[in-house]
């Protein structure tokens, strides 16, 4: 059972962009299993293989693996694979990165990408000529989220981040970063970047042609959604509380014996991920109850119990506080749009 979900900013930076680039959107929103009303709540979230579905059918209609995002110069699809073939021989994870960039950076005219040096640590940044062009930072969020999870997997670990450096104002959906990202987010910087300790630009790149196959096989899931099979405290954590959600969760004081750790020890390195247990609680929770009301038939009461409420009323509570809608309208909405 996939539960990732993504916020409804992303589905609709995507259908925004797409429809400054002359596509007329209306049918792409037609064909989501998610409801119009939901993509008009800030605070919404829908299913990762939802984006991810839509995401394809806008990279054929506007023939950009990026479909315009921010206005960039077109990158036709099958790019981002033919740059994935001229980095996998790199050797080390610093060649991978500089070639990955001065690939992209002979294609593209309105961004560039970065690799700096500061103090102990190294950070990727992503630049435009025109920040205008970025206007609610989608294409920064999109370029990072995809060169970190491409760097990881070349090295065969998470590529454990520092912080990530963004420019602008929190937005409504910040919490969004914690969650991409694992670690602590600043806002209102001089730069947009993801940063990460110098010693890993030496890790040799792992992977092969034959992996890189199968890599391309999963692409654009695996860009999207977030891996639990990382070595972060968040991913430990997940595995730890499992995915049957019908038993009471393990208080603190248990994953952190599980963890070899201290309650004041794994609070503290918890809050460097930018997350903390009870946030981890509710994120599997809520994605999941997505899950089963978007493909099952599965009351709201069943699904309250499979939740680990003991009262549908609290599960109520809980669902609106995570989606800004009750489960009810959740699934009522979804329920229209099918029948449309």
């Amino acid at each position: 059972m996939k539960t990732s979900t993504v916020s409804v900013h992303y589905v609709n930076a995507a259908l925004a962009r797409a429809q400054q680039a002359g596509i007329e959107i209306q049918p792409f929103i037609d064909r989501l299993d998610v409801a119009p009303e939901i993509l008009q709540d800030p605070t919404a979230r829908v299913p990762s293989e939802e984006y991810v579905r839509m995401a394809m059918r806008l990279v054929r209609a506007t023939g950009d693996e990026f479909f315009k995002l921010g206005g960039i110069t077109r990158t036709k699809p099958g790019t981002f694979a033919l740059m994935c073939h001229a980095v996998i021989g790199s050797g080390s994870l610093q060649r991978g990165i500089l070639r990955s960039f001065q690939f992209y950076n002979l294609f593209l005219d309105d961004v560039s990408f970065k690799l700096q040096r500061r103090n102990e640590d190294a950070m990727v940044s992503v630049h435009f000529k025109d920040p205008g062009l970025d206007w609610d930072h989608s294409t920064t969020d999109s370029c990072l989220v995809l060169l970190h999870r491409f760097f990881s997997w070349l090295i065969g670990q998470r590529l454990e981040l520092t912080q990530v450096t963004l420019s602008g104002e929190p937005p409504v959906y910040r919490e969004e970063y914690q969650r991409l990202f694992r670690t602590r987010i600043l806002f209102n910087q001089s730069q947009n970047a993801f940063h990460f300790k110098q010693k890993y630009l030496d890790n040799p790149i792992v992977q092969n042609e034959a992996g890189l196959k199968r890599f391309l096989g999963e692409a654009p899931y695996n860009l999207v959604i977030i891996p639990d099979n990382d070595d972060s405290l968040t991913a430990k954590i997940r595995a730890i509380i499992g995915s049957d959600f019908r038993h009471e969760f393990p208080d603190f004081e248990t994953v952190s014996r599980n963890l070899n750790s201290t309650p004041q020890t794994l609070r503290r390195h918890l809050k460097q991920e930018g997350t903390s247990y009870q946030e981890i609680k509710d994120t599997m929770r809520r994605d999941a109850a997505i899950y089963y009301l978007n493909r099952s038939q599965a009351t709201i009461n069943e699904i309250a119990e499979l939740m680990g409420f003991s009262e549908p009323s609290t599960f109520h509570r809980a669902f609106k506080k995570w989606t800004g809608l009750t489960p009810g309208v959740y699934r009522q909405n979804n329920d229209l749009d099918r029948n449309i």
